[in-house]
């Protein structure tokens, strides 16, 4: 009998484990970067290296980026877009920075202004449209 009360245990103990697991990685936050500098760096290696997951990972979640994260990867990305500088600016909001990109695409200057948003702790780059904003001119 008492074998029995022990593997009842601990299959109730490996459930909740299972349990636990599932219901912490549901309730993960998304990635995002640990700071402004870090978010951009991970935004110029995804592009260089056509990674859609990880442009995902540090898109805004308030966004809706998978058309603006397929449009970048096509135009910038793999290796077509070398980026040469990274200038930060501050804005009103704490939780807001525009990061200016400039380097070459293809060859040809480029320069490029992205925006990032801190959500929580981690900092997000606005790839896409605001989930809840309305385009201009639709009612």
């Amino acid at each position: 009998m008492r074998r029995k009360t022990w593997i009842i245990v601990g299959g109730v103990v490996a459930a909740c484990l299972v349990i636990g697991t599932v219901l912490l990685l549901g309730l993960a936050a998304p990635g995002g970067a640990a700071s402004p500098e870090a978010a951009v760096a991970d935004y110029v290696t995804a592009l260089h290296d056509r990674n859609r997951e990880k442009l995902a990972d540090i898109a805004d979640p308030d966004t809706d980026s998978s058309a603006e994260i397929s449009r970048r990867i096509t135009e910038l990305g793999g290796g077509r877009l070398v980026v040469s500088d990274r200038r930060f600016d501050t804005t009103a909001s704490d939780a807001e920075v525009r990061a200016t990109l400039s380097g070459q695409l293809n060859g040809s200057p480029y320069s490029d202004v992205i925006w990032l948003r801190r959500i929580d702790d981690a900092w997000f780059v606005a790839l896409g449209p605001h989930q809840n904003s309305t385009p201009k001119g639709a009612s």
